[in-house]
Protein backbone atom coordinates (compact mmCIF):
# COMPACT_ATOMS: atom_id res chain seq x y z
CA UNK A 1 0.00 0.00 0.00
CA UNK A 2 1.36 3.63 -1.15
CA UNK A 3 1.87 6.02 2.07
CA UNK A 4 -0.46 8.79 2.02
CA UNK A 5 0.42 12.31 3.21
CA UNK A 6 -0.13 16.12 3.12
CA UNK A 7 1.19 17.66 0.29
CA UNK A 8 0.32 21.25 1.03
CA UNK A 9 -0.35 22.90 4.86
CA UNK A 10 -1.06 26.31 3.66
CA UNK A 11 -4.59 26.99 4.97
CA UNK A 12 -5.23 28.18 7.93
CA UNK A 13 -8.29 27.40 9.97
CA UNK A 14 -9.39 27.86 13.43
CA UNK A 15 -12.31 24.83 15.08
CA UNK A 16 -15.13 25.96 17.73
CA UNK A 17 -16.65 23.75 19.62
CA UNK A 18 -20.28 24.41 21.20
CA UNK A 19 -20.69 25.13 24.65
CA UNK A 20 -24.05 25.91 26.50
CA UNK A 21 -24.26 27.00 30.14
CA UNK A 22 -27.45 27.50 32.09
CA UNK A 23 -27.62 31.06 33.73
CA UNK A 24 -29.83 31.68 36.40
CA UNK A 25 -33.14 33.33 35.48
CA UNK A 26 -31.90 34.01 32.08
CA UNK A 27 -32.20 30.51 30.31
CA UNK A 28 -29.39 28.82 28.50
CA UNK A 29 -26.33 30.30 26.55
CA UNK A 30 -24.74 29.05 23.29
CA UNK A 31 -21.34 29.63 22.21
CA UNK A 32 -19.26 28.60 19.95
CA UNK A 33 -15.63 28.30 21.78
CA UNK A 34 -12.28 27.99 19.88
CA UNK A 35 -10.17 25.51 20.29
CA UNK A 36 -6.52 25.86 22.17
CA UNK A 37 -3.63 23.58 22.05
CA UNK A 38 -0.16 24.02 23.62
CA UNK A 39 2.73 24.24 21.23
CA UNK A 40 5.38 24.63 23.78
CA UNK A 41 6.52 26.86 26.70
CA UNK A 42 8.11 30.29 27.37
CA UNK A 43 11.01 31.05 29.20
CA UNK A 44 9.43 30.80 32.79
CA UNK A 45 7.82 27.61 31.88
CA UNK A 46 4.29 28.66 31.01
CA UNK A 47 2.62 27.29 28.18
CA UNK A 48 2.73 28.86 24.79
CA UNK A 49 -0.81 28.01 23.30
CA UNK A 50 -1.86 28.26 19.90
CA UNK A 51 -5.70 28.25 17.71
CA UNK A 52 -3.82 28.21 14.20
CA UNK A 53 -3.94 24.84 12.22
CA UNK A 54 -2.67 24.91 8.64
CA UNK A 55 -4.30 22.22 6.61
CA UNK A 56 -4.61 20.91 2.89
CA UNK A 57 -7.84 22.09 1.87
CA UNK A 58 -9.06 20.92 -2.02
CA UNK A 59 -12.57 22.54 -3.06
CA UNK A 60 -15.21 19.62 -3.60
CA UNK A 61 -15.75 18.84 -7.75
CA UNK A 62 -16.83 16.68 -10.21
CA UNK A 63 -19.88 14.07 -8.87
CA UNK A 64 -19.85 14.96 -5.24
CA UNK A 65 -20.19 18.66 -6.06
CA UNK A 66 -23.05 18.16 -8.33
CA UNK A 67 -24.61 15.55 -5.56
CA UNK A 68 -24.25 18.40 -2.60
CA UNK A 69 -24.99 21.10 -4.89
CA UNK A 70 -28.18 19.47 -5.56
CA UNK A 71 -28.63 19.09 -1.59
CA UNK A 72 -28.61 22.57 -1.04
CA UNK A 73 -25.06 23.17 -0.74
CA UNK A 74 -23.08 26.20 -1.80
CA UNK A 75 -19.36 24.95 -0.84
CA UNK A 76 -17.64 21.65 -0.07
CA UNK A 77 -14.16 20.91 0.14
CA UNK A 78 -12.16 17.68 2.02
CA UNK A 79 -9.90 18.59 4.64
CA UNK A 80 -6.09 16.57 5.95
CA UNK A 81 -4.39 18.07 8.86
CA UNK A 82 -1.81 16.89 11.14
CA UNK A 83 -2.93 14.78 14.10
CA UNK A 84 -3.98 17.21 16.95
CA UNK A 85 -5.84 14.68 19.69
CA UNK A 86 -7.93 18.20 20.91
CA UNK A 87 -9.28 18.78 17.22
CA UNK A 88 -9.68 14.82 16.90
CA UNK A 89 -11.57 14.42 20.29
CA UNK A 90 -13.91 17.68 19.31
CA UNK A 91 -14.44 16.27 15.23
CA UNK A 92 -15.86 12.88 16.60
CA UNK A 93 -17.97 13.64 19.80
CA UNK A 94 -18.76 17.27 19.65
CA UNK A 95 -20.48 19.77 17.39
CA UNK A 96 -18.08 21.38 15.92
CA UNK A 97 -17.40 24.39 13.30
CA UNK A 98 -14.78 24.87 10.90
CA UNK A 99 -13.46 28.69 10.51
CA UNK A 100 -11.76 28.95 6.87
CA UNK A 101 -8.71 31.33 7.50
CA UNK A 102 -9.99 32.48 11.01
CA UNK A 103 -12.41 34.31 10.31
CA UNK A 104 -15.49 33.32 12.53
CA UNK A 105 -18.22 35.66 10.02
CA UNK A 106 -20.82 33.27 8.20
CA UNK A 107 -19.18 33.54 4.79
CA UNK A 108 -16.23 31.46 5.86
CA UNK A 109 -18.10 29.18 8.43
CA UNK A 110 -17.81 25.48 7.75
CA UNK A 111 -19.67 22.50 9.41
CA UNK A 112 -18.57 18.49 9.20
CA UNK A 113 -19.97 16.69 6.23
CA UNK A 114 -18.66 13.32 7.09
CA UNK A 115 -17.20 11.85 10.51
CA UNK A 116 -13.46 12.59 10.83
CA UNK A 117 -10.90 9.84 9.98
CA UNK A 118 -7.64 9.46 11.91
CA UNK A 119 -6.13 7.26 9.01
CA UNK A 120 -5.23 3.92 9.50
CA UNK A 121 -5.28 4.97 13.21
CA UNK A 122 -1.61 6.30 12.83
CA UNK A 123 -2.68 9.27 14.28
CA UNK A 124 -0.51 11.15 11.79
CA UNK A 125 -3.35 12.80 10.24
CA UNK A 126 -6.76 13.46 9.98
CA UNK A 127 -9.19 13.68 7.19
CA UNK A 128 -12.58 14.65 6.98
CA UNK A 129 -15.42 16.81 4.47
CA UNK A 130 -16.58 20.26 5.50
CA UNK A 131 -19.93 21.89 3.84
CA UNK A 132 -21.29 25.21 3.62
CA UNK A 133 -25.07 26.16 2.85
CA UNK A 134 -24.56 30.19 3.31
CA UNK A 135 -25.10 32.31 0.64
CA UNK A 136 -22.66 34.46 -1.83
Amino acid sequence: MSEQRITTKRTLVKFGVQTTTQIAGKGASTTWEIIKVPIGTDADGNPIMSDCFFCEWVGSYGAAAIQQQAEGVKRSARVRLPYVKAVYDALTTKQTRIYLYGKTDEAHTFVLASDADDYLERHKFIEFQVKHYGGK
